[in-house]
């Protein structure tokens, strides 16, 4: 079954995103203009980053100023995806100037910890069931006992990469895998 928000019209969904209506958040950033993302992130870091990461890095880009940019959106002047890659393109590519380090995201992970504590509280048993399955699924225990920590636990990657006496990077690397795992698991549910 498909998510109902592909029927509606770019500005009764900028309309709900702007409201706070969090099921058109997830619907507007992971599912309608994540090829978007994925597009402008692979051009202007070469795949050499985190397209989750930086997604959730526009997300609150947007989000910090109340949806103040998003809100701006006139369908006057151009249609919602022209907008999205427009706004999106200039985000990535202001952001991959301002950055020294363009392996380390503590920045992000600091700013989306703030605002995961209130998504959290809506989380229902069944997505946790489907962070359980995914992490369950993994094959290597080494692997599955970092997600445990990450995912469940929720401990600092800086923490977990040293109590296992590995990298970040390869922390990082873990998490990424379950959650694409979890999104794959999600599309049937929407």
């Amino acid at each position: 079954m498909r998510n109902p928000f592909h029927t509606w019209a770019d500005t009764r969904l900028v309309g709900a995103v702007t409201s706070g209506d969090k099921e058109a958040i997830v619907y507007f950033f992971y599912e309608k203009f994540w090829p978007t993302f994925q597009y402008h992130i692979y051009n202007i870091f070469s795949g050499s980053m985190d397209d989750q990461e930086l997604v959730d890095e526009f997300f609150l880009h947007l989000y910090e100023d109340d949806w103040r940019r998003l809100r701006t959106y006139d369908p006057s002047k151009a249609a919602l995806s022209t907008w999205v890659s427009t706004v999106s393109f200039r985000f990535f590519r202001n952001y991959k100037r301002s950055r020294i380090d363009l392996n380390g995201l503590v920045t992000i992970n600091e700013k989306w910890d703030t605002l995961r504590m209130d998504w959290v509280q809506d989380v229902d048993e069944g997505f946790l069931m489907d962070v359980t399955v995914a992490i369950d699924s993994i094959a290597n225990e080494r692997d599955r006992d970092i997600a445990r920590c990450l995912l469940i636990k929720d401990e600092e990657y800086e923490n977990v990469a040293k109590e296992f006496g590995l990298s970040v990077d390869y922390v990082y690397t873990v998490k990424n895998r379950v959650l694409k795992k979890i999104r794959t698991n999600l599309k049937g549910y929407a």
